[in-house]
């Protein structure tokens, strides 16, 4: 028996792009980055200045490019308080502020993007790129030929629609899964969004052409429902409704590093000693006005008063530290009471209140009961991983639409971010903690081994990478473009009247027109004949 021969290693250079969004857009870009890096292959890094830090933990990046400046904090924090304030039914008129924000980067990223690509030792053989950089890499495409990949958090909007799946991913009203058990109501709602945001849209759409057109961009972006380039979804089918997905299109999720910081003493100890803890965690940028911040204490402090819970674990960023009103009070089942502060201040032992909490190891600990999340893309890809329940209040995008997920997933229940009450809550928390019936627990270790098995899809995701690198460099010939992407369905080379057989269907229709014409002329001509004949005999009669 003869031995098939092992591949010729040639080493390729992936730049991998994340600039405005913050760290959790950057995290599955660069552990995709450190997989191509174990395989030999060398990779680059580009953000924006400021930003470069987010490789650190990952030594195997070569090489680091630094953009222009990053997103200012101010700008930051009033982009976080409209999407914070945001209700889905009052449309996207009011957030448009911070598409602009965003998109008003891309400049700053095509130019570097450009000098990088035209560089003698920075030329990249691939580019992967967050979504937020999904036009600059694109440009790189269409001007240079450098095949892209873009990460997305949750399934894209506009790509791969499914009938069964109301309007789109983030922009939905009523945030359901799919249209099995909404209401006519809601899913009209729901694909009516983007038809009411239209005014919205192409202002944009016309503010984005000029900005491209003034530094010099002329050309189009194409806007199709199926890609022309790899596009990785840093999700998986059960938390995502399972639909049909183009080649280009995979979900590889959930991505996450092979190793994750462990719990320090002060962790473990309390851990161990409040072994029904409820984990809080609403992501670095919610900052929560006073009013809800006291709505959140007063729900956990009446969960701990009726013993559904018996300790608190809560990361709480320095800026929501910072605001919270410290003087504010609370009154406990037996009398006694304890302010914000001294929650904050650690003079509680039910309490502990970081700024920042090893949140995988939390999670992996089996005196986590609860994990009171805001549903972002890595907290529930981690909350999944690791089989802890959630009760989830999300505050927009795949937030809102992780929300109603992982509620239809069976592993925890979810809040409304505007109406939401302290006896909801503690509600929620006991049904959670308690699950009478054990099915929260049998969808959380369900939910558990399907996300264990998808995490190792990020080596699929390399191996996408380099296939695709492969065809690539193989179906050009000094710039000429011999053949297709292999992974490109023909019917994005079609005209739609021949890929959607309308072409058939009207001939079809055509010839059997013609025929029912000529039958019908035919027996008409048959019957006047016959007529002619039976009075020629009566006459011969």
């Amino acid at each position: 028996m003869m031995a098939t021969s092992p591949e010729t290693f040639q080493k390729r250079r992936i730049l991998l792009v994340s600039t405005v969004g913050g760290f959790t857009h950057a995290a599955p870009v660069l552990e995709l980055g450190a997989v191509l890096a174990a395989r030999g292959h060398e990779v680059h890094f580009g953000t924006n200045t400021g930003q470069e830090h987010w490789a650190s933990a990952y030594p195997s990046i070569s090489r680091i490019h630094s953009f222009g400046p990053a997103l200012p904090d101010d700008e930051a924090e009033q982009h976080y308080t409209r999407m914070r304030q945001w209700r889905p039914s009052d449309g996207v008129g009011s957030i448009m502020q911070s598409k602009y924000l965003f998109d008003s980067y891309w400049p700053d990223t095509y130019f570097h993007l450009r000098e990088l690509v035209l560089g003698p030792d920075t030329t990249p053989d691939m580019i992967i790129a967050d979504f937020f950089v999904d036009a600059a890499a694109k440009d790189m495409m269409i001007e240079f030929g450098v095949p892209i990949a873009i990460m997305w958090p949750q399934m894209p909007y506009i790509l791969a629609p499914a009938s069964y799946i109301p309007g789109q991913p983030g922009f939905q009203v009523d945030f359901t899964p799919t249209s099995e058990r909404a209401s006519i109501w809601s899913r009209i709602r729901n694909e009516m969004v983007l038809f009411w945001a239209l005014p919205h849209i192409m202002g944009w759409t016309r503010w984005f052409k000029k900005l491209r057109k003034r530094q010099g961009v002329h050309h189009a972006l194409q806007v199709a429902t199926k890609p022309n380039h790899l596009v990785f979804i840093n999700s998986f089918f059960g938390l995502e409704p399972p639909k049909d997905l183009p080649p280009l299109m995979l979900p590889v999720g959930p991505i996450l590093s092979d190793e994750f910081a462990g719990l320090d003493d002060m962790y473990l100890d309390f851990l161990e000693s409040h072994d029904k803890t409820v984990y809080v965690a609403l992501g670095t940028h919610i900052v929560l006005p006073d009013v809800d911040l006291a709505k959140l204490i007063r729900g956990l402090v009446m969960s701990l008063d009726m013993g559904h819970i018996n300790g608190v674990i809560w990361s709480m960023p320095i800026a929501a530290k910072r605001r919270a009103d410290t003087t504010a009070s609370l009154e406990r089942k037996g009398g006694s009471s304890l302010t914000v502060g001294g929650i904050i201040n650690g003079s509680h032992s039910e309490f502990l209140v970081t700024s920042f909490a090893p949140q995988r190891a939390t999670l992996e600990h089996t005196s986590t009961r609860v994990y009171l999340t805001h549903g972002g893309g890595s907290s529930a890809n981690e909350a999944l991983f690791h089989g802890t329940p959630v009760l989830v209040i999300g505050y927009f995008f795949d937030q809102l639409a992780n929300s109603a997920r992982l509620v239809e997933a069976g592993v925890g229940l979810a809040m409304d971010k505007f109406d939401f009450t302290p006896e909801g809550m503690a509600s929620r928390i006991w049904a959670i903690v308690v699950d009478p019936e054990g099915k929260i627990a049998r969808n959380v270790e369900r939910m558990k081994r399907i996300a264990r098995v998808a995490s190792r899809r990020k080596h699929l995701a390399a191996d996408m990478v380099e296939e695709v690198i492969h065809d690539h460099e193989l179906r050009f010939r000094r710039g000429q473009e011999l053949r297709p992407m292999h992974l490109q369905t023909a019917d994005m080379r079609m005209s739609i009247w021949k890929a959607r057989n309308w072409d058939l269907w009207a001939t079809s229709l055509l010839f059997a027109t013609m025929a029912g014409t000529a039958c019908f002329l035919g027996v008409g001509y048959i019957r006047r004949l016959d007529s002619t004949s039976f009075k020629q005999v009566m006459e011969m009669l």
